[in-house]
């Protein structure tokens, strides 16, 4: 009985230890820059999505054609 005390005590003991980054987040300082970055960057996302939207369409015309 004492050694399954001590298995389950260790094994507690150990998964405290053992969270990683979890329990312990990194401590990273994040800057967001303001002004012509969020521009170029919502430019980016504008031309992805139009291009998302033209491969949807193109696929969905191939499976019609089927």
């Amino acid at each position: 009985m004492k050694r399954k005390a001590l298995i389950i005590g260790v094994a507690c003991f150990a998964g405290l230890l053992l969270q990683g980054c979890v329990a312990l987040p990194p401590l990273v300082q994040v800057e967001h820059k303001d002004g012509g970055c969020n521009q170029e960057i919502a430019r980016r996302l504008d031309r992805i999505d139009q291009r998302l939207a033209q491969l949807e369409q193109k696929s969905e015309s191939k499976s019609e054609q089927k």
